[in-house]
């Protein structure tokens, strides 16, 4: 079964309102991928296998299903749910790609006949394990030093942020957008979030954060939407980070008898990180880092600074891997931009994590690598 976004212009409220109780709760439970948040924004479209054994968020373009992850299930459900899917697209006549697919899922989708072309990897970082010392994160420990001599204060907001800084993220985003002008000229819309949205987002994450489910007792940490907001020793914003909810994977298990069923690795994915051009220096440092010391205190597993399109520190990238890339890269100028984010996050000594573009054709593939390119750089729905 599959459902289509909600009208275009509809009140936001209205719209989360809409979100049946199935893919909420799937969401809540088996939310794992740093895309799922995702999904259930109102421009996408929702795929619910038969029995709401599982959820599949996607995105129709040029008849390319795009597929924002892997299916929102229980592990042991991934192939089964995947399977039902391709036979919906089958019956439409769409090809299938799933964008940013986790290599635990490869097998799967090759006993489905698919094939996985590495398109980047995925910078993540365990906030209980997570430190300053030592030589790795020599250079975060400086830059973050240099801000606070700069007297940069930061302010935390879970969930909307008042109206007033709302305005100073709008007002830092056309700044960094003006920056942008020959590159970017508008934000992007498709696994990313963007400042006109971010309210609609934080009032997504509360209603899944604080929605009852079927399954026995969760633990009580429900991560919601997070802004941190630096401002200068004058006391003006100069940047700002957002974070998106993890939720984890449900595992109907307590960690230990007489304790609440656990749910592995929950956390946040860095969205937005944005800044004027003379913010002090240090600042997107200090931000990051003092992300990590809350979500180290709020007992979070796992926090993504996100995808670096192309990175590949792992050498995994086969020639048809590099086809790909080569197309992208001669079509977006993406490389310089992925160089420079990679190396701003690898500051930081995360674990790389490979990221696939699975599909369903080989010869379609440049339809599908256009279709997934236009949906990340357009704001607006997908098309049939």
């Amino acid at each position: 079964m599959s459902k289509q976004p909600p009208i275009a212009g509809a009140d936001p409220k209205d719209r989360y309102a809409q979100i049946p109780q199935p893919e909420a709760e799937l969401l809540r439970l088996y939310g794992s991928h740093t895309l799922a948040f995702f999904g259930l924004a109102p421009k996408n479209r929702h795929f619910l296998a038969p029995g709401g054994s599982g959820l599949v968020n996607y995105q129709l373009m040029h008849k390319v299903a795009v597929v924002l992850g892997d299916p929102v299930c229980a592990p042991e459900a991934h192939e089964h749910i995947a399977r039902s899917f391709l036979d919906f697209c089958a019956l439409h006549r769409w090809r299938v790609a799933f964008y940013q697919a986790a290599p635990e899922r490869l097998a799967a989708y090759r006993s489905l006949h698919l094939r996985a072309f590495k398109m980047g990897e995925e910078a993540i970082l365990h906030p209980q394990t997570f430190t300053l010392r030592g030589s790795a994160l020599a250079n975060v420990r400086t830059s973050c030093r240099r801000a606070e001599r700069e007297g940069v204060d930061i302010q935390w907001y879970e969930g909307a942020p008042p109206l007033d800084v709302m305005q100073h993220l709008e007002d830092i985003t056309r700044v960094w957008l003006g920056q942008k002008a020959h590159k970017q000229a508008s934000e992007r819309g498709f696994g990313m979030g963007r400042v006109d949205e971010l309210t609609e987002s934080a009032e997504r994450a509360e209603m899944i954060a604080t929605i009852s489910t079927l399954a026995p007792v969760l633990p009580l940490a429900a991560p919601r939407l997070l802004t941190a907001v630096a401002k200068t020793s004058a006391g003006q914003p100069c940047a700002f980070v957002t974070f998106t909810p993890i939720y984890g994977c449900f595992t109907g298990k307590a960690a230990m008898p007489g304790r609440p069923s656990e749910m592995q690795g929950w956390g946040w994915t860095l969205d937005l990180m944005r800044r004027v051009p003379n913010a002090p220096p240090g600042v997107m440092e200090l931000l990051l880092v003092r992300a990590m010391e809350r979500f180290r205190l709020c007992g979070a597993h796992r926090v993504s600074l996100g995808l670096v399109a192309l990175a590949d520190s792992r050498q995994e990238m086969a020639a048809a891997g590099r086809v790909l890339a080569s197309f992208v890269t001669d079509r977006t100028a993406l490389l310089g931009p992925s160089r420079t984010l990679f190396a701003f996050k690898q500051k930081f000594d995360p674990c790389w994590e490979s990221r696939y573009l699975v599909a369903n054709t080989t010869l379609g593939l440049p339809n599908i690598a256009r279709s997934v390119l236009q949906l990340r750089n357009s704001s607006g729905n997908g098309q049939g």
